[in-house]
């Protein structure tokens, strides 16, 4: 017998157990009959990790025109990487070892010519992202949607090119446009978002409404950006039966990446230091909690100065919990006994100015 000969749901079972990064790797894997496509498109992209190469991979591919609608149909998580500007080598510079030489590359990047080599890169990472959110927000299987943008790393020049932005705000509101989401997780701890389109300046680089607009649905979220604000926990429509059970919103950006100061964290989208954030975010969850049906975990994370320790406040209990390094968002922590939220003596010291 032979294995197209299988029954559908012995079939269907294999193409899962190779799994969709056997046939991402090489898009041939995915024609080779019809019948065969029929159950190897739906492993591709049924679980869809995505790299910006990958990406373009997928978009400059000749199957295209017909992966993109499988990608729509298939889809139910979509998992993206991103990582900024990579291609430090695609410009010959001096390979000798030496700082002048060093100098002379970090000038490179930083002049006219090195910054229109990454603007261009930006440009057309965003195109790639705009196709693909245009595609997977017509989904009716897409429940999960995981995006991370970490810091650009500079290998080449080591920590002297300063930090860049590379995510463009219409970007990101077209993968918030998915309707039928109940699963968000964004981790966008390296890079503000960039203003692209002139109708965008009169709404600002403000995200959080768009996020809390998916409250009535959500069932899970999790964040971390750069800049946020309590209006990301208000949900449009007054409700007591909210399906929302987990809430993670994580204010330190302390080793997201060897680029980020160890002590940053997350600035207000509008007016108010970081002090004035985290009471603001508390506060609301608080208020979040009394209109979700069964809450499960809802945590305000950040970290303690000096010596920068994890700590969340858990709004259900309302009590502060340490995190051991390297420890899960949502890990069981230890309770710091008679410590409420309002105590704020070991970072008094920050202010609105504060690094994030």
């Amino acid at each position: 017998m032979s294995l197209l000969q299988l029954p559908p749901e012995i079939l269907i079972q294999i193409f899962d157990y190779v799994g969709s990064s056997y046939f991402r790797s090489d898009l041939s894997r995915l024609t080779v009959c019809k019948q065969w496509s029929k159950f190897a498109y739906t492993a591709c992209f049924r679980d869809f990790y995505v790299t910006q190469k990958t990406l373009r991979r997928l978009l400059s591919s000749p199957y295209v025109e017909l992966s993109l609608p499988l990608v729509k149909d298939s889809v139910e998580t979509l998992d993206l990487d991103l990582k900024g500007f990579e291609d430090w080598y695609s410009i010959p510079l001096s390979r000798h070892d030496s700082q002048a030489v060093e100098s002379v590359n970090v000038s490179f990047w930083n002049g006219a010519h090195g910054r229109a080599v990454r603007a261009t890169w930006t440009t057309g990472l965003n195109d790639d992202l705009l196709s693909l959110a245009t595609i997977i927000k017509q989904s009716q299987k897409l429940r999960i949607l995981l995006i991370r943008a970490t810091d650009e790393l500079h290998p080449p020049l080591r920590h002297l090119l300063e930090r860049r932005d590379y995510l463009f705000l219409s970007t990101i509101r077209a993968f918030l446009s998915a309707s039928n989401l109940t699963s968000l997780e964004l981790d966008l701890c390296g890079t503000e978002f960039i203003l692209h389109q002139s109708q965008e300046h009169s709404e600002g680089s403000h995200i959080c409404t768009s996020i809390a607009a998916l409250l009535t649905t959500l069932r899970r979220l999790r964040l971390r950006m750069r800049s946020i604000c309590a209006n990301v926990l208000k949900p449009r429509q007054h409700s007591t039966n909210l399906r929302l059970n987990e809430v993670l919103i994580n204010l330190s950006l302390s080793n997201a990446s060897p680029l980020t100061t160890s002590g940053a964290l997350a600035t207000c989208c509008g007016p108010g230091g970081f002090l004035q954030l985290k009471a603001d975010m508390e506060k609301q969850a608080q208020v979040l909690v009394a209109q979700m049906a069964a809450p499960k975990i809802v945590r305000i994370l950040t970290h303690t100065f000096p010596g920068i320790k994890m700590r969340a406040f858990d709004v259900l209990t309302g009590r502060i919990v340490t995190l051991s390094e390297g420890a899960e968002w949502d890990d069981d922590g230890e309770v710091i006994e008679d410590e409420v939220s309002d105590q704020e003596s070991e970072i008094s010291d920050l202010s609105s100015d504060d690094d994030g």
